[in-house]
Formats: C-alpha cells, sequence, structure tokens
C-alpha cells in the first residue's frame, strides 16, 4: 500500500469524508440537533435509524422521506460511534452551550470538503458586510468551473448560504442577503477544532492558524484563553507559557486509531 492509499484509509477510519451531501440539501443543523437530543450519547449506530425511520423523531411526513433523511445524515454526520469524529463529537456536545451549531459545523466541514474550501470565501468578508446568495454561486463557478449544470449551481448556492447561516457565520435576513457575523465560539467547539487540526499532525502555536481552528473565526489572544479554560474543564490537556501552547488529546483516539500525521 503507497503512503497516499495508507494516509487515505487512516483519514476514512478516523471519519473525514471526501462528501457529496451538500449538493442535495442543507446541512440540516437543526434535524441534527433534534436528533442528538432523541438518542444518548452511548447508543449504537442503530438507534439513529430507529430514531429517524421508525420513531420518527423528526417528524417527516413520509416514509420515503424519513428513509432520505436517514441518508443525507448518515453521508454527512456519520451517525456512528464507531467513527471516531462522530464520536469525540458527541461526547464533546454535552459542553456545548452557545456554540452547539458551530462545533457540528466543525463536523461537517470534515466530512464535507465543499464546506470547508468555502468557508475561506466566507471569512474574507468584514464583519457587518452583506453576503447574499449569489456570492456562494459565484464562488461554486470559480471552484468548479464548466462541472455541473446551470441547476446545479444554484442549488450548491443555496444549499452552502444555508448551511453557513445555520453554522452561525450568517446573521439572520435582511431582504435576499444576510450579515457576516461571528460565530459563537466556546469550549467544546474549540476543543474539537484542535482535536481536528491535530489528527493532521498539527501542535503548538502554528495549530491556532490550521483550517478547523481558524475557523473558530477567533483572534489569538481569545483562542488560547478558551483552550485553557477547556484545559481547566477536562475537556483537553492545554498549557500555554513563554508562547509556547502545549495541547494533548488524551481518550481522545481508540487503541485502534492514530492521528494521520505525527
Amino acid at each position: 500500500m503507497t503512503r497516499k492509499a495508507f494516509l487515505a484509509s487512516r483519514s476514512d477510519r478516523l471519519g473525514f469524508s471526501t462528501g457529496g451531501a451538500i449538493s442535495s440539501r442543507t446541512a440540516m443543523l437543526a434535524e441534527f440537533e433534534a436528533l442528538a437530543a432523541a438518542v444518548p450519547p452511548d447508543a449504537g449506530a442503530h438507534a439513529y435509524r430507529q430514531a429517524i425511520v421508525n420513531d420518527n423523531v423528526l417528524h417527516k411526513a413520509t416514509a420515503a422521506n424519513r428513509e432520505k433523511t436517514f441518508k443525507f445524515l448518515r453521508r454527512l454526520y456519520a451517525l456512528d460511534p464507531a467513527t471516531c469524529l462522530f464520536r469525540e463529537l458527541r461526547r464533546l456536545h454535552r459542553f456545548a452551550a452557545c456554540d452547539s451549531r458551530l462545533l457540528v459545523g466543525l463536523l461537517a466541514m470534515a466530512r464535507e470538503p465543499i464546506l470547508r474550501e468555502c468557508l475561506g470565501s466566507v471569512l474574507a468578508v468584514p464583519i457587518g458586510e452583506s453576503i447574499g446568495r449569489q456570492h456562494f454561486e459565484d464562488w461554486m463557478r470559480r471552484h468548479a468551473p464548466g462541472q455541473y449544470s446551470e441547476s446545479m449551481f444554484v442549488s450548491f448556492s443555496h444549499n452552502l448560504y444555508g448551511s453557513f447561516h445555520q453554522f452561525g457565520y450568517l446573521g439572520e435576513s435582511v431582504g435576499s442577503a444576510r450579515s457576516r457575523i461571528h460565530p459563537k465560539v466556546g469550549i467544546a467547539s474549540t476543543t474539537y477544532a484542535a482535536f481536528l487540526d491535530w489528527l493532521h499532525g498539527m501542535s503548538g502555536v502554528s495549530l491556532l492558524q490550521g483550517p478547523y481552528s481558524r475557523a473558530l473565526d477567533v483572534g489569538t489572544d481569545e483562542h488560547i484563553a478558551v483552550l485553557t479554560a477547556a484545559g481547566r474543564q477536562g475537556l483537553l490537556r492545554a498549557a500555554y507559557s513563554g508562547g509556547v501552547l502545549d495541547l494533548a488529546f488524551p481518550g481522545f483516539l481508540k487503541p485502534d486509531e492514530a492521528r494521520l500525521t505525527a
């Protein structure tokens, strides 16, 4: 097995994905939150299908829609505690107060590359400026020129626009646009973002510039303050002194799981 194939296999094992879900729907964050409230954190993968399809906890009108919703949420969020990224999100979710939307958004970005790649265009818009659906259509056309039909470019733009609103990067609608805002950050989302970047081999202060940590959209001082607060809560090990940041994630990985790059 080549190194590239080995890392791809390990990435799949952890729960990173090649995506494909956002072409059809938004991130459906409200449905995910309702599902997480209905299914205990330690439940097995079967419990999520049971809740959606059999128990209809998401209140879908038809059996076909319940099945489609389950397949979509499983594709985007994994819905399997055997998958590291989902398991650790469920564990951290109970520590999320104001930042649940961002926490779940980070998992979506880890599993849907187009969300992660589009985030940079959102963060580049100054706080308070307006972003409309056209922003996302223009980005999509630059990102994948000629790869989709006209209707698909429009569909992607609607789904990206809705998803980033759900994650907390866009405020309430004013006419045909929304204002760019800072997402709500807390100890759960900050810990999870650091864990995702750490899995990719990042460490120390440079980890704060990792793709998931940058998604928090906070300054360095605030970022370090939240990480050390998370350390005091026991969510991770965090120490900062003399410009040196030391992070560790004891208990996050099972014996058969490993970082992508040491």
